[in-house]
């Protein structure tokens, strides 16, 4: 009662499904990536998406407390046939053999997105990794001085127009430069005679 698994989810608006699931689809979104330390050294772990659990813990009627978690299968980086090569454009990596069979889980917070395509120069064996970077997600350190200062420009660009405001029976029109020449009359009683202008040069 308290875990339900499915096929599919969305994780800050990156959609992951498992293995299972894309075997009869023409998309890929099963590439799983998470940041770990092997042997106290900081690895990157390229995994696969086997599962995807959400535990509900603590709950009840009036508080729903849920953790979604993956389940992966982690792709070995270590021995002769396997780890991750890179030609300094492309890093490839060994999927014939898993490790950390034991430790399958992370949580889907931690997760990011990869995508694998068939590397041809090293065999059928190997997989091109291809990094995914959300369109509207950007990863930008923040300083804790000016964390909760907002800025603005005064100014976009040479060519500002400055937006006066209009004052009764007077108009105010902009000019290149942010000055303004004050021009007597109503708006309304300009647009007109505008037109009837144009109106009389075509007849």
């Amino acid at each position: 009662m308290r875990i339900k698994t499915c096929s599919a989810c969305k994780v800050n608006g990156v959609r992951y499904s498992t293995v299972d699931r894309e075997k009869y689809l023409l998309t890929q979104n099963s590439g799983v990536l998470t940041e770990g330390s092997h042997n106290e050294i900081d690895v990157d772990f390229y995994g696969v998406l086997k599962e995807v659990i959400e535990l509900e813990y603590n709950s009840n009627f009036l508080v729903r407390r849920t953790v979604v978690l993956f389940r992966c299968d982690w792709f070995n980086l270590e021995g002769k046939t396997g780890g991750l090569r890179g030609d300094g454009h492309f890093e490839s990596i060994n999927v014939q053999s898993l490790w950390y069979k034991t430790d399958p889980f992370i949580l889907a917070t931690q997760s990011k997105k990869v995508f694998y395509l068939q590397d041809t120069s090293l065999g059928k064996d190997w997989r091109a990794v291809q990094k995914f970077e959300h369109r509207n997600i950007y990863d930008v350190s923040e300083s804790e001085e000016s964390s909760h200062d907002v800025h603005q420009d005064d100014c976009g660009s040479d060519t500002e127009h400055v937006v006066e405001a209009c004052v009764e029976n007077e108009v105010m029109q902009n000019v290149q430069g942010g000055e303004a020449t004050l021009i007597e009359g109503n708006l309304q009683h300009l647009i007109n005679s505008k037109k009837q202008t144009i109106v009389l040069e075509d007849i």
